[in-house]
């Protein structure tokens, strides 16, 4: 009597062949999908692999929904979602952690924006791919690895060739009022749409935890170049070059700063 042996096939086979019928939109073959998945008594293959592409599915959303709160609160749950099951279908899952599920979307919403041929631009379209961005790079900064022996600066009476900005301080220039419409959605405060407005803000994470501030131009000017230089001396020269401004009023008006931005925790001891 002769016995069918059991087909030997690769984990990453199996896993390669898994992904792309989990993912898939199009009708399944049948056939060949009752070679790798047996039905039961109760359920088909087919039925099995329909469980598994919803949980799959459902988990995903989850994460782009908690990825990306702001987004949906601006687009509304539904057509965020549509949008998602788009994105996930083009753009499948390729890390072992779910952190870096949305690290396309930005790109996958400025390839799918409904004025993409016209001459014309939606400044809407502008607002919720600005958005999206910005989102993910608060999950990123979030986890990333950084380090994180240092000595907050606390005495504002510090010297300020001994200040340097912490290891993780992100400067943003936006043309809408990304950060504010991100803190009020996150909150529940449903904020309107913003119309196109230049803003300027920084994400800092002290002890893993994030803290999100607008900046004047100036502020943000100043900042950038001690980024670069680590040098408050360089960056105050800068900034009186390139905006022509008055040493006595610009030295003033870096002592609010100082001050404000000490107490907020912005900078770290050289």
């Amino acid at each position: 009597m002769e016995i069918d042996k059991p087909v030997q096939i690769e984990l990453d086979t199996i896993y390669g062949w898994m992904q792309s019928h989990v993912i898939s939109r199009h009708p399944w073959d049948i056939q060949s999908l009752e070679k790798v998945v047996k039905p039961s008594s109760k359920l088909s293959a087919q039925q099995h692999l329909s469980i598994y592409r919803r949980s799959y599915f459902s988990r995903l959303r989850e994460c782009m929904l908690v990825q990306f709160p702001a987004l949906s609160y601006a687009l509304g749950r539904d057509l965020f979602i549509q949008f998602t099951d788009i994105y996930l279908a083009q753009y499948p899952s390729q890390s072992y952690t779910l952190a870096d599920l949305g690290q396309h979307f930005e790109h996958f919403l400025e390839e799918n924006r409904p004025d993409k041929y016209q001459e014309q631009k939606e400044w809407w379209v502008d607002f919720m791919i600005q958005l999206a961005n910005f989102e993910f790079q608060v999950n990123i900064k979030f986890d990333e690895i950084a380090d994180e022996n240092y000595h907050l600066v606390k005495d504002i009476s510090i010297k300020d060739d001994h200040l340097n900005v912490l290891p993780i301080c992100e400067l943003y220039a936006h043309d809408f009022p990304i950060s504010i419409f991100y803190k009020e959605a996150i909150n529940d405060k449903s904020p309107e749409q913003p119309l196109p407005q230049k803003s300027y803000s920084a994400l800092i994470r002290r002890n893993y935890r994030l803290g999100i501030f607008e900046l004047q131009p100036l502020q943000y000017h100043f900042l950038k170049v001690l980024k670069e230089t680590n040098s408050v001396k360089e960056s105050l020269s800068r900034l009186c070059s390139e905006f022509d401004l008055d040493q006595n009023e610009l030295m003033a008006t870096w002592s609010i700063w100082k001050e404000a931005w000490i107490e907020e925790g912005f900078f770290i001891k050289k």
